[in-house]
């Protein structure tokens, strides 16, 4: 019986993990497009706890938020930032339209269902962006400093935690750092 086969399984079960957790998205990133001149400010998907659209097995599903920012030259500031919310799973589930309401402290925003079905708003969605909605720098600076955030979307409550709301304090300090700054600065530090 050969004793050193179970070590060489750990070694290479660590080498996994060390090679998985490298790999992870950093927590902004920007891309520019040349042909366009447009800037695209985009964090990290920041996962939405409380959602329980899905049972048994199927509990794979899980939802996040994710920040996309827009803006037309190389070092420019988006004025308005959109939320995209995001399912990831092979199970598709079913929403209840897709409105969207936050509770960011004692303030409450809330955006209708785009497409306004008054007859049948239930509908099934799968994997990708499934609702999105429109905020300013403004609101964001507060959806990512109170400490609690909470809300509804397509029908299901949720809550995001301060330390998931990491990536948009990360932006909002890139955006104020300024080119010269951010490129010194690290786009993986924490809070």
């Amino acid at each position: 019986m050969n004793v050193y086969a179970p070590k060489s399984w750990l070694v290479l079960a660590l080498v996994f993990l060390i090679a998985g957790c490298g790999s992870s998205s950093p927590p902004v990133q920007i891309t520019q497009d040349a042909s366009s001149g447009q800037t695209t400010y985009k964090t990290r998907q920041m996962r939405l706890s409380g959602i329980e659209m899905t049972q048994g097995l199927e509990k794979g599903n899980r939802f996040y938020i994710q920040v996309v920012g827009t803006c037309t030259s190389q070092d420019c500031v988006p004025r308005s930032y959109d939320l995209h919310f995001v399912k990831e799973g092979m199970q598709s589930v079913q929403i209840e339209g897709r409105g969207v309401s936050l509770t960011i402290g004692t303030e409450t925003l809330s955006w209708k269902d785009p497409q306004n079905r008054s007859v049948n708003r239930a509908s099934t969605i799968r994997s990708g962006t499934f609702a999105r909605v429109e905020v300013t720098s403004e609101q964001l600076s507060t959806i990512g400093g109170v400490d609690e955030v909470s809300g509804t979307v397509g029908g299901e409550g949720f809550s995001i935690s301060h330390e998931a709301r990491a990536p948009i304090r990360q932006l909002l300090r890139r955006l104020e750092e300024g080119p010269d700054e951010s490129s010194q600065a690290s786009s993986s530090q924490g809070d």
